[in-house]
Formats: structure tokens, C-alpha cells, sequence
């Protein structure tokens, strides 16, 4: 079978199956499996083979590590300390509320690296409380979803992990990388926050707290902080790796659960375990399939015209990112970030070697451009359930979801063309991970 009509096949059957509400992970599998069954050339044993090789990487066994701690500390109740360490922080500001949402994300990013459990935590308890205090629904729900995406962008973040296995870059250069640019987006929501307070009359909501309960809370929000200090402190101290990182935040997350909280049951780890469980297997089985499409892309030369096409628009190391960043922003409204990286990192990363582009910058690039993708329809997975969570349906929302989507598109170019702000960290903590 000719690549052409590979190509055909391939490309027109993962499209139809989407379009008809197959699963993603799926979509990849059958469309792969049928152009493999319809080539003579080729084994059908290919298809297990090539999934086992997807997902047999130990860079990727960060993945459940880091989960289980995000989903622990939503039901050990550190939520609640983020929240109100957020409110000692910045609550005095007008706005306080819109600026506790972001602070809490960047906070909470800073521990568990994902966004959906950013989302489910948050915005449970902080929706209802801006309603309350005149905030817009749509808005609310906007700024909260907004928000999760520093969650993929600030260590630890699921999304470097995939990335660093599929281009081979170091994950903990990555987390490093990452500090700035989620700092930034912080910074920008917490202004555009500020300004939609003044432009609403809202003033600042934070508690009065007598200087002994002000400590307390500190105190007690310090102490789930410090698992980020566990995970980075490891990595720059070359202790760790990633993933032995993951595996002990886990474990410290459990500490501070069992002595410190003392709210965590075996009921609460068993169900905990349970959950990490099933989305991890989620997660490896869109690793998996996204491996064995990518394979085949690759097997008929498609990644060659691919590439071709990426190197005609790539003039320069700017245009190169730019246009990355233009198609990441693309495939993420509609795939899910691990799939995406899989099967396309490969054909960018050899092209970014030749022009000179920093691999961790465009391993920046690609987290925030896919990271932003939670929050565009029709995937959208953190905007739809801070919808659900608002009572509000996703129309209400999206005002505001654009405004956040230009500033973050806007931050993204400023990173692109300025790539010392991303490499600032790196070269100054761990040169010899940073590299060029």
C-alpha cells in the first residue's frame, strides 16, 4: 500500500472515528490497527508491540507518582490551608477573590501538577464564594479554569514528564524552565482580575485575622508547600530523579496526611490508589496508541512531509516557535496533550536541533500551548467542569475565556521572542542540565 493512500486511510479514519464520539485513545487504536490489517506488509503483532514500547519508559513512571499526591491532597483537605494562605497573601487586594483563585492554582500547581485536580479542589470551594460576592458566573468559572492551566506549567507538571520522555530533554531542566512562564501567567491573571474588579465595584474580601491566626495559617500552609521543596530541592541537589522525585512526594504527601492533617484513613489511600490507578492506565493507554500512530506516520515517510512543511515556514528560530506554538495551540482544542506531543514532538524537535532553538524553550512552548488547549472548546476539559461546577453553560463563559486566551497567547509570544526569560533558572541553578 502506497503512503498516499496510508495517509488516506490513516488520517480519514481517526477523523471519522472522532467525529462519531469514539475516545480519543480509541480513534488512534483502530484507525492505526485497520491501516495495519489492510497492508500486507505488515504484522498485526506490530500493534502490541509498539503500545509496550510507548509506555515502557521510566521517565513516565513519574506520571502516577504525582497524580496520587494531587488527588491525596484534595482529600487529606490541603485545599482548604492553599486557599487561605492565598487569602493572607493577596486577599487585602482589590479583587481579593479573583487573585486567591490564582495564587491557590499557582500554589497548588506547585504540588500536584495537575490541572483537572486544581479545577475539582478549587472550584469547589471558591465559585460559590464569588457568586456570593457579586462576581459574574461566567467569569468566575473562567478566571478558575484559566487559573489550572499554571497547574501544567509550574512544577511538578504531568505534561514536562511526557514531554521530556518523548524528546528526550531532562525533565528536571524542564521543571526548572518552567517557574518563570507560570509566574508570568499568574501575574497576568492576577491584572486582569484587578481590573475586572474595578470595572465591577468589587472590593478586597479578606478576613481580618488577629496576628496568632495569621501565623497559624501560615504555618499550616507552609507545610503541604513543602513538598514542592521535596521534589525541586531533590532534583537540583541531583538527589533525585523525576521520577524518584514523584514516588517520594508521594510518600511525603502521605506523611503529612497521616501525622500532620491526621485525616487520611486506609479507606482514603485504598480509594486514592484506586483512582490513580484508573487514570494513569488512561493516561498510558493514549501514550500507547498515540506511539503506535506516530510509528506508522513515520513507517509511510509522513513525519518527512511533515517535517518538509515545518522547515518551509521555519525561516528562523522565532518563526519556528512561533509556528509551533500556533500549531500546539491548534491541536489542543481538539486532542488530548499527551497524544499530541507523541506523535508530532518527534517531527519538530530534529528542526529545532538544526535552527538552534534551545530544547527547553520550545519544551515551554509546547507545555503552555497545549496547557491552554483545557480551556478551549470543543476539549476544554477544565473550562467544562468549572462550568459545571458554576451551574453555568459554557456560552456564559467564554467572554472572559477569550480574554485570558489573548493575554496568554500574547505572554507566549513575549516568551518566544525573549527566550532568556524561560532559560533564566536553568543556567543559573543546574548548567549542566540546561546545556546550550
Amino acid at each position: 500500500m502506497g503512503p498516499e493512500l496510508a495517509l488516506a486511510i490513516l488520517l480519514a479514519g481517526f477523523v471519522l472515528l472522532i467525529a462519531v464520539g469514539i475516545p480519543l485513545a480509541f480513534a488512534l487504536l483502530f484507525a492505526s490497527a485497520f491501516v495495519i490489517a489492510l497492508d500486507p506488509g505488515l504484522d498485526a503483532v506490530i500493534v502490541p508491540l509498539r503500545i509496550f514500547s510507548g509506555v515502557n519508559s521510566f521517565v513516565l513512571l513519574a506520571i502516577p507518582g504525582f497524580m496520587f499526591s494531587a488527588f491525596l491532597m484534595n482529600r487529606i483537605g490541603v485545599t482548604e490551608d492553599i486557599v487561605a494562605l492565598s487569602d493572607l497573601l493577596v486577599g487585602r487586594i482589590r479583587g481579593g477573590l479573583a487573585h486567591i483563585n490564582v495564587v491557590a492554582s499557582m500554589l497548588l500547581g506547585g504540588v500536584s501538577g495537575s490541572s483537572t485536580a486544581d479545577v475539582a479542589g478549587l472550584g469547589a470551594i471558591l465559585i460559590p464564594a464569588m457568586s456570593q460576592k457579586g462576581y459574574d458566573k461566567g467569569f468566575s468559572a473562567a478566571i478558575t479554569a484559566a487559573s489550572s492551566a499554571i497547574g501544567s506549567i509550574i512544577p511538578p507538571s504531568i505534561l514536562m514528564v511526557i514531554y521530556g520522555a518523548s524528546a528526550n530533554v531532562s525533565v528536571g531542566a524542564l521543571f526548572i524552565a518552567g517557574y518563570i512562564p507560570g509566574i508570568l501567567v499568574g501575574l497576568q491573571q492576577i491584572a486582569i482580575g484587578y481590573w475586572y474588579a474595578r470595572r465591577h465595584g468589587i472590593g478586597a474580601e479578606r478576613q481580618e485575622r488577629a496576628p496568632g491566626d495569621a501565623l497559624r495559617v501560615l504555618l499550616r500552609g507552609i507545610v503541604p508547600m513543602s513538598t514542592m521543596v521535596v521534589i525541586i530541592g531533590g532534583i537540583i541537589g541531583g538527589i533525585m530523579t523525576a521520577t524518584e522525585a514523584a514516588a517520594v512526594a508521594a510518600a511525603y504527601v502521605a506523611l503529612i496526611g497521616a501525622f500532620f492533617y491526621r485525616t487520611l484513613t486506609v479507606r482514603i489511600l485504598l480509594e486514592v490508589a484506586a483512582e490513580t490507578g484508573r487514570l494513569t492506565a488512561v493516561v498510558m493507554l493514549c501514550v500507547g496508541t498515540a506511539t503506535i500512530f506516530g510509528w506508522l506516520m513515520a513507517y509511510y515517510h509522513i513525519l518527512e512531509v511533515a517535517g518538509g512543511l515545518f522547515q518551509q515556514f521555519a525561516t528562523g528560530p522565532v518563526t519556528y516557535l512561533l509556528f509551533v506554538a500556533a500549531v500546539f495551540l491548534f491541536l489542543g482544542t481538539f486532542m488530548d496533550p499527551a497524544p499530541a506531543m507523541l506523535v508530532f514532538v518527534p517531527v519538530i524537535a530534529p528542526i529545532a536541533d538544526q535552527l538552534a532553538v534551545h530544547p527547553l524553550v520550545l519544551g515551554i512552548v509546547v507545555v503552555m500551548t497545549l496547557s491552554i488547549g483545557k480551556i478551549t472548546p470543543p476539549y476544554g476539559i477544565s473550562l467544562l467542569l468549572a462550568c459545571t461546577i458554576a451551574q453555568v453553560p459554557l456560552s456564559a463563559s467564554m467572554r472572559w475565556t477569550m480574554v485570558f486566551l489573548v493575554a496568554f497567547c500574547l505572554l507566549v509570544a513575549a516568551l518566544i521572542l525573549w527566550p532568556g526569560i524561560t532559560l533564566m533558572l536553568p543556567r543559573l541553578l543546574v548548567p549542566e542540565l540546561a546545556g546550550g
